[in-house]
């Protein structure tokens, strides 16, 4: 830990700061409510409202501006649409590594890195063979009661599809039927939820259907089979104004969206379906719920960004010819780096370097090491491997593409990465 107490002021977003709060002043850092800081938390940086206040005011004053992870789940997308990201923010702090890589496909200007799960006890998938109680969690509407009409009409469209089904339902809202475009339905149990704990009914169900957002996610990390919706459309506003759409979906669209989805088929069919396993969306919880969080390495981020500024990129040294690989894809696609070992020997003088934006050491080894089992390989007999366990940032992108030769990967080009051949293509169709 630093040997110096630093000043933080946070902006707390509906208790969501708080886990880093407490490994912060448990580390001995001092919170500021007024005044100069070392150190600025806030859950974003739209350039507006009190954020944008607050970040102006504590820039001035000389602190480092870090964002934390504002709501669970996937990742906020206000980047492609709404607004540019602020060009003050010293490091953004995200759960996993799908936030993080996320960022890196829109050519995100700060530092990312993955502090882990700081919302809730996780719990194990619970299967379950007869769903016989569903909890609805609408998508709410904005903090004056306004939703723009396309989400309100969806929250229709999901809740009349709900009440056709065999099970008994209970609806979480937040606001009122109305505003949320639900009406009283007999038999159906109503809970405003406003101001109140989200696990009492989410615990007590067989399975959720949500919109897109921190409360399905919050579902599946206490082991609830869930199915989301909103996920293939996602449009901001407000009412009577045009509506903001992403600039870039077909970067990552793809990566970012939850397997069982309102839009795929008949809904009792995909809520049976999500509660008999949870294989299908075992790669979407390694990406956005991450790992667990871990308060140490959080603390020295924030530490280190505070008073060192931006992580300096190193790269262990490689050999003649170095082809760069991501991690994450790896896992998802073990055939890749089987394809790569089939072509290069350990006594060939190439390295290949495995990264994933902003994940440490402990979790780039975890999932080589996941990539080379299912990839059916034999650890004692492979060629050189390298690990680079980097903050994702434009730096870190530009490095690695001055160090690879190439690129093992069938994921959309982006950054200077992007622009580097790829390594067999044809023996990898």
């Amino acid at each position: 830990m630093s040997s110096r107490r630093l000043k933080i002021a946070l902006k707390d977003h509906r208790g969501e700061s708080r886990s880093l709060a407490s490994a912060l002043f448990a580390a001995g850092h001092e919170s500021v409510t007024d005044g100069p800081a070392d150190v600025l938390l806030i859950d974003l940086d739209p350039p507006m409202m009190l954020h944008k206040e607050l970040i102006d005011r504590y820039t001035d004053w000389g602190a480092k501006v870090i964002l934390y992870p504002h709501g669970a789940g996937g990742p906020i997308l206000s980047y492609d649409a709404l607004f540019e990201p602020d060009p003050r923010v010293d490091a953004n702090l995200v759960t996993g590594l799908g936030q993080a890589e996320f960022l890196r496909r829109i050519d995100y200007p700060s530092q990312t890195h993955a502090i882990g799960w700081t919302y809730c006890d996780r719990k194990p998938f619970r299967a379950c063979d007869d769903v016989q109680h569903v909890l609805f969690g609408p998508t709410h509407p904005n903090g004056d009661g306004t939703m723009i009409t396309e989400r309100r009409e969806l929250n229709s469209k999901v809740f009349a599809e709900l009440l056709k089904g065999p099970w008994k339902l209970t609806v979480r809202h937040i606001g009122t039927l109305e505003q949320n475009g639900l009406w009283h339905a007999e038999g159906v149990t109503f809970v405003n939820g406003t101001g109140k704990p989200q696990f009492a009914e989410i615990d007590a169900v067989d399975a959720v259907v949500a919109g897109d957002g921190s409360f399905p996610t919050l579902a599946i990390a206490r082991g609830v089979p869930t199915v989301m919706y909103g996920q293939a459309t996602p449009a901001w506003g407000l009412p009577d104004e045009t509506l903001v759409l992403p600039r870039r979906t077909e970067l990552y669209l793809d990566y970012i969206r939850y397997p069982f989805d309102f839009e795929d088929g008949p809904l009792d069919e995909l809520v049976h379906a999500a509660a008999k396993s949870e294989g299908p969306v075992l790669n979407w919880k390694r990406r956005f719920l991450g790992e667990p969080f871990d308060a140490l390495a959080a603390v020295e981020t924030i530490e280190r960004v505070a008073l060192g500024g931006p992580a300096t990129v190193r790269i262990d040294p490689t050999r003649a010819r170095t082809t760069l690989a991501l991690a994450d894809e790896l896992v998802e696609r073990p055939e890749l780096l089987r394809s790569y070992v089939e072509s290069v020997s350990p006594q060939d003088d190439a390295s290949l370097l495995l990264w994933a934006p902003g994940v440490g050491a402990a979790q780039l080894l975890a999932m080589a090491e996941q990539a080379i089992e299912a990839a059916g390989l034999d650890m004692n007999h492979l060629p050189d491997i390298l690990l680079a366990p980097l903050p994702g940032s434009p730096e870190a992108d530009l490095h690695l593409a001055e160090r690879a030769d190439a690129l093992l990967s069938e994921w959309p080009s982006t950054g200077h990465i992007g622009r580097l051949p790829r390594f067999a293509v044809a023996e990898l169709a």
